[in-house]
């Protein structure tokens, strides 16, 4: 309840989602913004979303280039992993080209976007008139602000935690990690503001399961002509619900299949880091040189774990809200299609069940991603099955290199004590 003391009491779902949807304009992955009751697109919104996106990749680029040209930090960075700065450069380049298709996909898409939001605003009204209902925007509100505050922590922490531990340039330094974490926040607010469209299509289809409760219709609407009204807007409604998130799969198409993607690449990256770095650590006699060494693979572990978990937990969460509510959707229709075995003295509902049958037989409606792969518990399984393999196969590239070094040095050894 603490979280809520700075912010006014959530009346519309535009006041729900402002927060989240605020982040990712100010991030530049967005062309409209909250005003008052409503989002609003202006061309200063506009401008300033392109005005963000330039500075952040011309101050993540022109950075990197000012530090690359003092020759001791260069000398340090050629002396490090070249496997370690590969994947760094892969990074850089995947970033900047999902934080552009990001922006570039948003934006077009801005209006539609953004009437996302109005639906859903009207849906609520209709919900509210008509139903009595309570949409507990407050408690949507204090998830959004948490799960953002705890996310953004670490991940501000994890990219600036290089900048805090140099010595020379950690001005340069700082403009390199706030224009990197503008360029990787953007898709990854993105992402957040899909999970929490899933969650609020998800909310409402239980709030309709329980008003299409037969007990609850009879008490609330006695009136047969009311009743069967209120059932066909509750019918409709659940026909809007579902035709948002096909108009969901269409804005996000682009954004969040490139954003996928990298997460999935960036994810076995940082793996191969967080293995190969570990592997060797400790154990023997040890110099202070290797201290030293050891005391660097610490502080990387430490770096690349954090930054980890935003891209990780984005990629293995969102698919789970988009199934819950393609779950809690099937669950509607299901009880649509019994609508006239409740009421059978209202002929006309015979007709809307049949209509509603035959629309759900040509409309299979599923959350998608890029080249309509379907998020849902089994795209979860896919990644995670994908993850450990590649960790397995890095454990066993490493029994095997270890094996090697072995046989090496008790070969050597034994040429030894012969004598060649």
């Amino acid at each position: 309840m603490a979280v809520l003391f700075v912010f006014r009491e959530p009346e519309t779902v535009y006041d729900c989602a402002s927060v989240i949807c605020g982040l990712q304009f100010i991030m530049g992955c967005s062309g409209f913004y909250g005003r008052g009751n409503q989002f609003r697109i202006s061309r200063w919104r506009r401008l300033y979303s392109f005005t963000v996106t330039t500075l952040g990749l011309l101050g993540l680029y022109g950075s990197l280039t000012t530090l690359l040209a003092d020759a001791d930090l260069r000398k340090q960075l050629f002396a490090s992993d070249t496997l370690v700065l590969s994947i760094a450069g892969m990074e850089l380049v995947m970033s900047t080209m999902v934080y552009v298709v990001s922006v570039l996909s948003l934006q077009w898409y801005a209006r539609r976007h953004m009437r996302i939001y109005d639906r859903l605003a009207a849906l609520d009204n209709r919900l509210v008139r008509d139903f009595g209902a309570n949409m507990n925007y407050r408690k949507m509100l204090r998830k959004n602000i948490v799960v953002l505050a705890l996310v953004s922590f670490i991940y501000l922490v994890a990219i600036n935690s290089a900048a805090i531990q140099v010595t020379s340039h950690w001005a340069v330094f700082l403009v390199t990690a706030f224009s990197y974490t503008i360029v990787t926040g953007g898709p990854h607010f993105t992402g957040y503001v899909h999970m929490s469209l899933a969650e609020m299509l998800a909310i409402r289809f239980r709030l309709l399961q329980r008003i299409l409760d037969p007990i609850f219709l009879q008490y609330r609407f006695p009136q047969r002509q009311l009743r069967e009204l209120r059932i066909r807007q509750v019918v409709a409604m659940v026909q809007e619900l579902h035709n948002l998130i096909m108009e969901i799969n269409h804005v996000y198409a682009l954004s969040l299949g490139t954003a996928m993607a990298h997460d999935l690449a960036i994810s076995t990256s940082e793996l191969y880091i967080l293995f190969g770095q570990s592997v060797g650590m400790g154990g023997g006699y040890q110099t202070d040189d290797d201290y030293r060494d050891q005391e660097i693979r610490q502080k990387l572990l430490g770096y690349v774990a954090l930054c980890m978990i935003t891209p990780l937990y984005k990629l293995l969460i969102a698919p789970f809200y988009c199934d819950r509510a393609v779950t809690e959707a099937k669950k509607c229709l299901r009880l649509v299609e019994q609508l006239d075995i409740w009421f059978p003295k209202n002929p006309s509902l015979r007709l809307l069940v049949e209509s509603q049958m035959c629309w759900r037989r040509q409309a299979k409606i599923q959350f998608t991603g890029g080249l309509d792969v379907v998020l849902n518990r089994r795209v979860i399984s896919m990644f995670t099955s994908v993850l450990v393999n590649y960790l397995l196969i890095l454990i066993q590239f490493a029994m095997t290199q270890k094996m090697g070094e072995q046989i090496e040095l008790q070969k050597v050894a034994l040429q030894d004590w012969i004598g060649y």
